[in-house]
C-alpha cells in the first residue's frame, strides 16, 4: 500500500506516494536535494529548471557507472564460479 510523504527540495515542498517505507524515502530526496545543492551552490544564476535537468543528468550518471560497476563484478563472478565448477567436476571424476 501506497504511504503518503512529505518532502522538501531546494526549499519547495513535494507531497509524494510510495511503497517504500520511509527511510528510503527520506535517504533519495537527501540524494536528490545533495544533488540540486551542489548545483546551485556553484551557480546562483541557474534556474529550477536548469538546476533539476542538471542534477537529473548527474545522478543518471551516477546510476550508469554503478550500472556498469555491477555487470562488470557479475560477469567476473560468473567466470569465477565456472572455473570453481570446473575444477570440482575434474576432482569428481
Amino acid at each position: 500500500m501506497k504511504k503518503q510523504y512529505n518532502l522538501t527540495i531546494l526549499k519547495q515542498d513535494f507531497t509524494i506516494k510510495s511503497d517504500a517505507d520511509e527511510k528510503h524515502v527520506k535517504k533519495v530526496s537527501d540524494y536528490v536535494n545533495k544533488k540540486m545543492h551542489e548545483l546551485v551552490s556553484g551557480n546562483k544564476a541557474t534556474s529550477s529548471l536548469n538546476v533539476a535537468i542538471l542534477a537529473a543528468l548527474n545522478i543518471a550518471d551516477d546510476f550508469y557507472k554503478l550500472k556498469i560497476q555491477h555487470n562488470d563484478m557479475i560477469e567476473k563472478w560468473s567466470g569465477q564460479l565456472d572455473d570453481l565448477i570446473g575444477k570440482m567436476e575434474k576432482l569428481g571424476s
